[in-house]
């Protein structure tokens, strides 16, 4: 090991005390000075630097270096202290008994001592005075007895006993009280290590990673000095520093550590290191190493004084919290030269020992896949439930690696099927390539009737996502076939049939193809005998602009009342709870969403999940909750690669004026490529309303259009799936093109008065308006106003309407009723928490000649739906966890709308929440 000693850093005071009583011994008055410290603290370059300042200073040194190899010889300490001529002159092995022979030669010593006294003051420096001989130890007492008015100064080093080999306190007691004085050598504070670093690499080195690095070291000199030489070896062009050092020096030096605290010591940082962070608890420690946990206890403790093992935190109980390495570097070292046959099969039998001890299963599991196979049920339960727990929490990679585990162990046929299956529905969204192929295998394995529609379910929505609709349609299509002639299995042939259906919406052609036997099923079979069919029906009759919304709410009260087959009713909750949203019976909506995801919980790529996210998404969208939708397609899952859902973060996060994130988004959704899906032209609306807020009209009407054709090529036309055309119409506008945005805005208002709901009719009258101009225009945006005002789920869009009410009274030059149209705005803005729209209020309330344009921004009315949402649920008792669960939200969301909440409320938290929002007028 190269080490290149940098001048003395972190210790300037410490220093001073050593160099005070050497003056003082050259005064006359000695004492013995004792310099204590664990491994690599310095001790010897200490007493190196005091040693040479005396003799700079013309103060004879002698100078001795103890080692346990030579412990048992007796006077080797004060041999190699006095004069070499003289000690080898004199201090020989003499005859007569062994007593005698040795009082000679401490007599000799202090004869020879005195002589060299005599001609002035004199230092004796003794490095690791816990190896000294027993004979040189009592002659160092006996001297420091007698050195109160001698001039000398005894300047011994000891290493600490947390490393369980030094003396402790036997050197102090040893000499007068009075005349001792003990100093410890203390880690190296951040900038000792600062100045340390510049020394050795001089501005080479980012500051930032610098600092990171410096952690591993500890504060001791010894493993500074290693990292260093480390670092050192790197490429300092610039990717060597990013890539950080490998610890190859500093594995030298740790292991220099850990062999002075004792084998046992060893072996347990060893396994601490081995094992993952949290899991490396006293109890499992003590089990692993079959000793007692006070002694393991003992040896953590001696970890954490020598700096390696982190501290626990003061609110942690004693004993209990895992042992962790206090820089991932040091745990990197203390592996090193440790085979990796021994670290997995150190983890395999953690694994064993925390699944019986009832550990939970991710941390059983997190052992196992880098352990031995097993060949156990046990760890192929565990890799399966973890994998599922992952899934859970959008953690995809992690679950796929945790199935691929589960492979490699022994499995029966059908447990094969069944680990395929769901490393296959995992897969779906990292490699569907790969997740066809598995699911493909799967299915073959399947001998039940219901594992195979549950796996062919799959199957098909993993070829629809990789763009093979009819290689998707085609395998349903053969269960079905397999099925037909079997009255028993009736209710999974229409589980088939709405797969099928849901399936083949993800391409025109497809779907296209399928509506004419939809139809036909459900012309001939009654309401509870193929409910999804007339479902389906329903939904298509909606999109063609044929039926009410009375009408569709109608049929789907009816269609809950019906008893249905458990197999279909995912399938049914996904198409109702898409007509209840179209129909703007939110609340329903989302309760069918709910009811639709319970059933799927056991099924992560059931086909109806699909949609279920989508009616969530959209229905959050309309509702006005941004951040939430924002958050979705941020998270973990981001959509699950669900291009509805990801169109509908576009909207949500051009509504809160997040425009860069939603170009990226957008971006990743057009990366995936162009196709004939309706998912798709809900992405070009999507993009459209991108490039309006982005100042470019006309790519924007481009997008628009192109949606509408999409969804004509779809047979859709009524605006209730997307309102592409009265969003063309401001832009249309903008360009002039005013002929074309009447036309488009009349035909919107045609279907949506065919469809009836408020929010649809009003949308289209606000475009209809806007393009009309004049008194007649006025009157069709107060109608829209109005129609909107009635609807409690048309937030979003009453602030629309009124702003685009505000713009054309302004145009007209009602600049009073436009200001107090457009202060309306912006209060309902600033409470949707539409970013955007509140700053093209606050620009049109500027333009009329209002003072200011912002809203109250303290008390209920100041919260955003989002913010309201979840403070109604915490003052009705929900925890954070289950706010965040509820609303499908990431904990931290929920912690930040609180935070906003009680400050807009001017309260301190949760108990006065409930008194805070009854204050509402």
């Amino acid at each position: 090991m190269t080490t290149t000693y940098s001048p003395l850093r972190g210790r300037t005071e410490i220093l001073r005390r050593a160099h005070e009583l050497v003056a003082r011994a050259v005064a006359g008055a000695g004492g013995v000075l004792l310099v204590r410290g664990v491994g690599g603290m310095g001790r010897s370059a200490f007493l190196r630097a005091v040693a040479e300042e005396a003799r700079g200073g013309g103060t004879p040194v002698g100078y001795a270096r103890c080692a346990a190899e030579e412990s048992r010889t007796p006077f080797g300490v004060v041999r190699q202290l006095l004069d070499v001529a003289v000690r080898d002159a004199r201090l020989g092995p003499g005859p007569g008994a062994p007593g005698a022979e040795a009082v000679s030669e401490a007599l000799l010593a202090e004869a020879l001592l005195a002589d060299a006294l005599s001609a002035g003051p004199l230092l004796l420096a003794v490095d690791d005075v816990q190896f000294a001989d027993a004979e040189s130890l009592a002659w160092l007492a006996r001297l420091g007895r007698r050195l109160d008015h001698r001039p000398l100064l005894l300047v011994l080093t000891e290493r600490s006993s947390s490393e369980g080999d030094a003396t402790g306190a036997g050197v102090r007691r040893a000499f007068p009280t009075e005349l001792v004085t003990a100093l410890t050598l203390e880690p190296l504070g951040a900038r000792a290590v600062a100045e340390l670093f510049h020394d050795r690499l001089g501005d080479a080195a980012p500051g930032h990673l610098a600092g990171g690095w410096a952690a591993a070291g500890c504060g001791n000199p010894l493993l500074l000095h290693a990292l260093l030489d480390d670092l050192h070896a790197l490429d300092h062009g610039g990717s060597g520093w990013a890539a950080g050092p490998r610890p190859v020096a500093l594995a030298e030096a740790v292991g220099h550590r850990l062999d002075g605290a004792g084998t046992g010591t060893a072996a347990l940082a060893r396994t601490v290191a081995a094992l993952d962070p949290g899991d490396a608890t006293p109890a499992l420690l003590a089990a692993l190493h079959d000793e007692d946990p006070d002694r393991v206890a003992d040896r953590l403790d001696q970890l954490r004084r020598l700096g390696m093992v982190a501290a626990p935190d003061a609110s942690e109980r004693p004993g209990a919290r895992p042992a962790r390495f206090a820089h991932p570097l040091l745990q990197e070292a203390v592996l090193a030269g440790w085979t990796r046959t021994a670290r997995r099969e150190l983890r395999l039998r953690a694994a064993e020992l925390m699944f019986r001890d009832g550990a939970p299963v991710g941390a059983v599991a997190r052992h196992l896949l880098d352990a031995p196979v097993v060949g156990a049920e046990w760890a192929v339960d565990a890799l399966v439930a973890a994998s599922r727990a992952a899934t859970a929490a959008g953690a995809w990679p992690e679950a796929a690696a945790l199935l691929r585990r589960a492979l490699a162990e022994p499995l029966t046929s059908h447990r094969l099927g069944q680990v395929l299956t769901q490393l296959g529905c995992v897969e779906v969204r990292t490699d569907p390539t790969t997740a066809v192929r598995h699911l493909t295998e799967a299915l073959r394995l399947q001998d039940g009737a219901h594992d195979r529609v549950r796996v062919a379910n799959a199957l098909g929505t993993a070829l629809a996502a990789h763009g093979e609709v009819p290689a998707a349609l085609e395998v349903l299509r053969r269960l079905a076939e397999a099925f037909d002639d079997r009255e028993e299995l009736s209710d999974l042939v229409h589980s088939v049939q709405a797969a099928t259906a849901l399936i083949a919406s993800h391409a025109q052609a497809s779907w296209n193809g399928m509506l004419p036997e939809v139809t036909r099923r459900a012309r001939r079979a009654p309401v509870d005998n193929d409910p999804m069919a007339h479902s389906l029906l329903t939904e298509h009759q909606t999109v063609r602009g044929t039926i009410s919304a009375d009408e569709a709410m109608e049929r789907v009260r009816t269609l809950l009342a019906t008893q249905v087959d458990p197999a279909v009713q995912p399938y049914l909750m996904a198409s109702l709870a898409t007509l209840a949203q179209w129909a703007d019976d939110v609340a329903l909506a989302e309760e069918l969403v709910d009811r639709g995801s319970a059933l799927c919980l056991d099924h992560p790529l059931h086909p109806a999940q699909h949609s279920l996210a989508s009616v969530r998404a959209e229905t959050a969208v309309m509702r006005g909750r941004y951040a939430e939708v924002a958050e979705l397609v941020s998270g973990p899952d981001a959509g699950s690669g669900n291009t509805h859902v990801r169109a509908q973060g576009v909207i949500a996060l051009v509504a809160l004026d997040r425009l860069p994130e939603a170009a990226r988004l957008a971006g990743s959704i057009r990366s995936l490529g162009v196709n004939e899906s309706w998912e798709w032209n809900e992405f070009r609306y999507a993009e459209g309303l991108l490039l309006a807020a982005q100042g470019d009209p006309e790519g924007a009407v481009r997008d628009f259009l192109a949606c509408g054709e999409g969804q004509r090529l779809h047979n859709t036309v009524s605006p209730v799936v997307t309102p592409w055309r009265s969003a063309a119409v401001p832009c249309l506008l903008e360009l002039g093109r005013t002929g074309e945005a009447l036309a488009l805005a009349q035909e919107e208002l045609r279907f949506a008065e065919i469809w009836g709901t408020r929010r649809v009719v009003g949308r289209a009258l606000r475009g209809v308006g806007s393009a009309t101009g004049g008194r007649h225009g006025l009157d069709l945006l107060d109608r829209a106003v109005t129609l909107h005002r009635y609807d409690p789920a048309a937030g979003p869009e009453l602030a629309a309407s009124l702003l685009a009410h505000g713009l054309a009274l302004a145009s007209a030059g009602q600049a009073q009723r436009a200001r107090t149209v457009l202060r309306e705005a912006a209060a309902l803005a600033e409470r949707l928490d539409t970013v955007r729209l509140r700053g093209l209020v606050g620009s049109a309330l500027r333009a009329v000649g209002a003072r200011s344009t912002r809203t109250g921004h303290t008390g209920p009315t100041a919260l955003t739906a989002s913010e309201r949402h979840v403070a109604v649920l915490a003052a009705a008792g929900r925890s954070n966890a289950e706010i965040a669960t509820g609303l499908h939200l990431a904990r931290r969301t929920v912690e930040t709308h609180l935070t906003q909440v009680y400050r807009k409320l001017g309260i301190r938290g949760r108990p006065q929440l409930a008194a805070a929002l009854a204050e509402e007028p």
